[in-house]
């Protein structure tokens, strides 16, 4: 009953989780549509109303150009007519004067009537000249007037236009600056983009990989220990449990189980690594007794929702001694009440450890049995002679060996192999006498951001040694 409990509070609170985590996504994604919205909406007002005040300035401009040339014209008209205003005062004058009048009685009757008509027209352009220079003066006042308004409108003009221009939105202007800065080194990050992983993957095959190539190998016994055997593979597998055994098995991977067998929730396989516990999936497992003869049965194992999975249950005999990755632990099955004692190996003073990037190991000791998983199944090697240079696997297929094994490292077979995937910068290489266990395909079926996380996820598992 308190499983179940659980169970239902566990549901609860992922679900609970999942509400406030895409409650609050949705705030977020809307909030932002909302800044994006109003953001466009005010550049493209601002835009246009930059747009109308640049033609209108255009406009006030020609205006402006149009006032100034005709001021010119009524201003040359102006001092032609005043030059003839004067001319025709002067001939006034001159004729009108003293000795003018003395020589007009000596002049005969037609130099009398030629010096009256040219007084005449003299007075008559006079009479003329003065309103049209008065009008031309009026004039050339107001379009001096109509000048400065215009030059004042323009001004005005100018001075929105560049606060138009200053005030884009945060949005344009963080884009604008951040283009103004990237595309300075957007040639290079392009190259190193493109030709950045191939001239690393290189720099690593050719110059890394070879410093490493004369490492020495791990050995964790030098004595000779009894080897592991798998009992039974497949999809699924039976495990019997006798009088005085326990098994812990993933709830995830139990599939069927006697009720003769007491069972009960164990929350963390053992609580001495209780963090590699819990990266490793060893959590909220169910625990499996048999305290007496009448109480013994078996378990079935199996791949439930995974298809790619198969289960290989692995005996550690006595005396003997397995280094596994708990990732790949399902079950366990050990004498007594106590939990099957694990052992940490660290090695971070091994260019060994460095090659591989694996600084800590578990080790299993028997007797016990083991569910270990694997892709399209385990397959356990023994290597039966020191004679030779040892036998070299994937070291994505690697899941465990015995401690009897030198275990080292060597660069891949092929760089192509290894540029294109297909295979790590270094192979796991057995050397001695001993077991070790491989899955049958070294790799799942993600692809793609799936593909990228999940190797983000193995490596860093690698390093802890889960």
């Amino acid at each position: 009953m308190t499983l179940y409990l659980l169970k239902i509070g566990k549901w609860l609170l992922s679900k609970v989780v999942v509400l406030l985590i895409a409650t609050a996504a949705a705030v977020g994604l809307f909030a932002l549509y909302l800044y994006l919205g109003d953001s466009i909406r005010v550049e493209r007002e601002r835009a246009a109303k930059l747009q109308e005040a640049q033609e209108m300035v255009r406009a006030t401009y020609e205006k402006l150009e149009n006032v100034h040339t005709e001021i010119l014209l009524v201003a040359n008209e102006l001092n032609d007519a005043r030059d003839k205003l004067k001319l025709a005062n002067e001939l006034v004058a001159r004729l009108e004067g003293f000795l003018s009048k003395l020589e007009y009685l000596f002049l005969s009757e037609s130099e009398k009537r030629a010096v009256d008509r040219e007084l005449a027209q003299a007075k008559n352009e006079s009479a003329q000249l003065g309103p049209l220079i008065e009008s031309l003066r009026v004039r050339h006042a107001n379009l001096r007037v109509d000048r400065t308004s215009l030059s004042d409108e323009a001004r005005m003009l100018e001075d929105k236009i560049v606060n138009l221009e200053s005030s884009s939105s945060e949005m344009v202007r963080y884009i604008d600056n951040s283009w103004k800065v990237i595309k300075i080194y957007l040639p290079v990050a392009l190259a190193v983009v493109i030709a950045g992983p191939f001239v690393l993957k290189l720099i690593a095959f050719y110059v890394i990989a070879p410093v490493f190539h004369w490492a020495r190998p791990i050995k964790f016994s030098d004595e000779k220990l009894p080897a592991p055997e798998i009992l039974d593979s497949g999809v699924s597998v039976s495990l019997k449990v006798s009088e005085g055994e326990q098994a812990w098995i993933k709830e995830s991977y139990l599939q069927a189980s006697d009720e003769s067998l007491a069972r009960r929730t164990r929350f963390v396989l053992n609580w001495q690594i209780p963090v590699t516990c819990l990266a490793a999936g060893l959590i909220e497992l169910v625990e499996f007794s048999s305290e007496s003869a009448t109480m013994n049965g078996a378990i079935t194992a199996s791949t439930q929702d995974k298809p790619d999975m198969e289960l290989s249950l692995v005996d550690v005999p006595e005396n003997g001694s397995l280094i596994l990755r708990p990732s790949h632990l399902v079950g366990l099955i050990g004498p007594g009440a106590q939990s099957v004692s694990i052992r940490r190996r660290w090695s971070f003073g091994r260019a060994q450890a460095w090659m591989t990037l694996q600084f800590r190991y578990f080790e299993f000791v028997g007797p016990c049995r083991m569910v270990v998983s694997g892709i399209r199944g385990v397959r356990a090697e023994r290597i039966s002679s020191t004679v030779g240079r040892g036998r070299r696997a994937n070291q994505d297929s690697t899941i465990g060996f015995t401690p009897d094994l030198e275990f080292g490292a060597t660069r891949a077979e092929t760089f192509w192999a290894y540029f294109r995937g297909f295979n790590p910068l270094f192979d796991d290489v057995f050397r001695g006498e001993g077991t070790f266990l491989c899955q049958e395909i070294s790799k799942g079926e993600n692809a793609g951001p799936l593909r990228f996380w999940a190797g983000f996820r193995d490596a860093f598992l690698k390093i802890v040694g889960i």
